[in-house]
């Protein structure tokens, strides 16, 4: 019988609302250790959207006033990390665990986690330059190469807190972690749009290896490194995860959301952090502020006018 701890749900959707997503996951960073793991795999996001980091300052990552007259859904997610332009054709793959689902040798702190999952994404390789790698155990821990998501990738690699291949980032990550359990979720690139990056301004933060150069410069998409369909990512990710020393089942959106409403206190507006921004109050702010968000009543009022 498979430990609770070793037991990964996997959810494959398409088209979910990101800030729906967005709040469920963090429903379950708040949840017990009883809520379980889950992988939730989501194919493209229904409307495109902004969203900034917990610590997001408007101004000096986005062109606020361009973003408002054409009327960009913005958010704030729960977890730190840059900013990023979603729509359908983002790939997201977020992993909601249980603290025991790590082996024992790799702590719950973000350098040791991210390598945990570079792990799993590109197997043996996938850790930073100048970082020592997870110690896990062969065979049980260690993915074979024929089951890491990017095995035939070559030079997939993880650059500080970036997917890339080469010097080209494929796939940006953010993760949060609590007593009980760690949210990692990324978002891939099946494709992009060039018009919608000139929403974003070249942050004064940035990883090195970017090196200033504009998102055009900077980016890679699935389908560009030979990925032959929309469905590799999701299709590949079971096996990867099994690889790591843990089983998988199947499991629907329904279920994740009862859970998360269970454990997780999903729908109270007192225990989120995911908020839509209100850009026209972010207009009147300087540069170094955070990012204004709507109410609960606000928000209502705000999709109500876009449907």
């Amino acid at each position: 019988m498979t430990s609770p701890a070793k037991l990964v749900r996997v959810v494959r959707t398409a088209g979910l609302c990101v800030l729906r997503q967005l709040r469920l996951e963090e429903a379950l960073l708040r949840a017990p250790a009883e809520a379980g793991n889950w992988a939730v795999v989501n194919d493209g996001a229904r409307t495109p959207a902004i969203v900034l980091g917990i610590s997001g300052k408007p101004h000096a990552l986005i062109d606020v006033a361009r973003a408002h007259a054409d009327g960009v859904l913005v958010l704030k997610r729960f977890t730190g990390g840059g900013t990023v332009i979603v729509d359908e054709d983002t790939q997201f793959v977020s992993l909601l665990m249980r603290r025991d689902a790590l082996p024992p040798d790799v702590p719950l702190f973000p350098e040791p986690l991210m390598r945990w999952t570079a792990a799993l994404y590109g197997g043996g390789g996938g850790r930073a330059s100048g970082t020592p790698p997870v110690s896990i155990d062969p065979p049980r821990r260690t993915p074979l190469a024929s089951a890491a998501v990017f095995r035939d990738v070559p030079g997939w690699r993880l650059r500080e807190n970036d997917y890339a291949v080469g010097d080209l980032k494929i796939g940006g990550n953010a993760q949060s972690v609590a007593k009980d359990r760690f949210v990692h979720h990324t978002s891939f690139l099946w494709g992009f749009d060039p018009r919608r990056m000139r929403y974003l301004r070249n942050p004064e933060k940035q990883p090195r290896y970017r090196g200033r150069r504009d998102h055009d410069a900077f980016l890679t998409t699935l389908r560009a490194i030979g990925f032959e369909t929309r469905a590799t990512l999701p299709e590949r990710l079971p096996a990867a995860i099994r690889a790591m020393g843990m089983e998988t089942t199947e499991a629907t959106l329904e279920e994740l959301e009862a859970t998360a409403r269970r454990w997780g206190g999903l729908g109270s507006a007192a225990r989120r952090t995911t908020a839509v921004v209100d850009l026209a109050a972010a207009l009147e702010m300087g540069v170094d502020a955070r990012a204004p968000v709507m109410s609960a009543e606000e928000e209502a009022r705000f999709f109500r006018k876009r449907e």
